[in-house]
């Protein structure tokens, strides 16, 4: 549901909109840049740990490579006293037409909590949950109630269990999407690919089947670093880069995805497509 909301977000005042840098342990840091007026918050956020960078909150749309309107807020205070976590406010926002063509700005705000020491990002409900203050290493929002960092969440054989039963392909691919809103590398590094290469491969393909191929791309990039040798993941590469129309790119694939499966005795289970677009 679409919340229409005045920009105007408790708890944060941004008379400085110049960026923001948070020091983590461990020389780990979360930078928040390009301050967006019109909606209120930073729209660029960086994460740079010892893994490495990767951008959070930047999902690219199905033939576009990112998405707007996505900004989020944070100050100093919302960091843990031992600095492994920081609260940020999330709000994904944009304009749309009212009755009386209006251009009006519509938003949803959340509240999501950000692990300073790997980039993972896992909401804890809206927005009203990032009012409050740290006690100890507990965060305690203004009703009173006091919460730890999640350990829970959306793990890769979550999401496919609970869109298992979905019969349309963008049904499916939506749903997944909703769970990637920070990201897929801060979605791995709540989920480390290597212990779900099978799982993360489906995930992938669905999104693919829904149209979603570059965010299937940003997952089968990962996959292919940790299991090249991976003979399906080899054809959902050469599927989604033919659906970019980077065929050039896409045909070697298609070629070591026949290789493999003529070494395996299996030919006659190599899709006609794959035959055509070598030909």
């Amino acid at each position: 549901m679409i919340i229409l909301l005045a920009l105007m977000f408790a708890g944060f005042s941004h008379a400085n909109t110049e960026p923001l840098e948070i020091n983590g342990g461990n020389d780990s840091v979360l930078q928040f840049i390009n301050f967006n007026k019109k909606y209120g918050g930073w729209s660029d956020i960086e994460y740079k740990g010892a893994a490495g960078a990767f951008n959070i909150y930047i999902v690219p749309g199905k033939m576009a490579p990112s998405e707007e309107g996505i900004v989020a807020n944070t100050d100093i205070d919302m960091v843990s006293p031992d600095k492994k976590y920081v609260m940020v406010q999330r709000t994904n926002a944009g304009e749309v037409t009212d009755e009386e063509g209006n251009k009006i700005i519509s938003s949803q705000a959340y509240c999501d909590a950000v692990s300073l020491k790997t980039g993972c990002v896992k909401n804890v409900g809206s927005a009203l949950q990032c009012d409050g203050v740290w006690q100890g290493q507990k965060w305690k929002i203004t009703t009173g109630e006091t919460f730890d960092f999640p350990k829970g969440g959306m793990s890769p054989q979550y999401l496919l269990s609970e869109v298992a039963s979905v019969s349309s392909n963008e049904s499916r691919s939506d749903s997944l999407r909703d769970s990637f809103f920070m990201g897929v590398s801060s979605y791995m590094a709540c989920y480390p690919p290597e212990k779900s290469i099978s799982e993360y491969n489906d995930i992938g393909f669905y999104f693919a089947q829904g149209g979603e191929h570059l965010l299937a791309m940003q997952i089968y990039n990962r996959l292919l670093s940790l299991a090249p040798d991976r003979v399906p993941l080899k054809l959902n590469v050469a599927d989604s880069l033919w659906a970019l129309g980077k065929h050039d790119e896409a045909k070697p694939y298609y070629a070591a995805y026949r290789e493999a499966m003529l070494k395996k005795g299996g030919a006659s289970k190599i899709p006609k497509r794959v035959v055509d677009r070598l030909n």
